[in-house]
């Protein structure tokens, strides 16, 4: 399913698109990325990407800038050179995107060789799997019904978040009592702050709340 690029090579200066001396990208260009998705001779409906129009991101700490978009289907991100669409490395130079005038960023973790939203930053970091799945509709035999072609189309699954410490990454376990578990010294805090709060950890919102408790302890 994904684009496999042969001889990568990477030649990066000291900032990116200020000027063309100033940076050589990598890898020759993608296929067009419809070819990759289609099935059973036809095409997919809808979009795999976070947003479909590439936006300026910074990349870690730097001031170096390139334009990027995300694909959850396949987990890639993608920049745009010169009208060209390329896959942007899996390595640690571009482990942090953050887009410009807003607070998202993606991040790259080597371990799980996969991108996440970073939701909160710090000693624990509160992180978000977006996740796109291809759901095929078949043709329908109702005389009345519409859908008389199958069809694919492009559906976002349920997120899935995880809290990374300094040591292991935790997915987000169904119950409280469970999550408590994997910060055995603050068991109590953690508990009180989760009933007087209402705690929800099914809640995005709650999440955040609560990986920000845990950084101030």
């Amino acid at each position: 399913m994904k684009i496999i690029i042969a001889n990568i090579a990477i030649i990066l200066s000291t900032s990116f698109f200020n000027a063309q001396q100033n940076y050589k990208m990598f890898t020759g260009p993608l296929a067009s990325i419809n070819k990759d998705y289609e099935k059973a001779g036809h095409n997919v409906i809808g979009t795999p990407y976070f947003n479909l129009n590439f936006l300026s991101a910074t990349i870690g700490e730097s001031q170096d800038s390139l334009p990027i978009r995300y694909d959850a289907y396949i987990d890639q991100v993608e920049t745009l050179v010169d009208d060209k669409v390329y896959e942007l490395p899996k390595n640690e130079k571009f482990a942090t995107l953050k887009f410009k005038g807003s607070n998202i960023t993606i991040v790259y973790l080597k371990e799980d060789n996969g991108y996440f939203f970073r939701l909160v930053d710090g000693k624990n970091q509160l992180l978000k799997k977006e996740k796109v799945k291809v759901e095929v509709v078949k043709p329908s035999i109702e005389p009345n019904s519409t859908i008389k072609d199958g069809y694919s189309k492009f559906e976002r699954v349920n997120p899935t978040y995880f809290i990374k410490t300094e040591k292991n990454l935790i997915k987000i376990p169904k119950n409280e009592k469970e999550l408590m578990s994997y910060f055995p010294e603050q068991k109590n805090e953690i508990e009180n702050f989760i009933k007087t709060n209402k705690i929800k950890i099914k809640q995005e919102e709650s999440m955040i709340k609560l990986v920000k408790f845990l950084n101030s302890l």
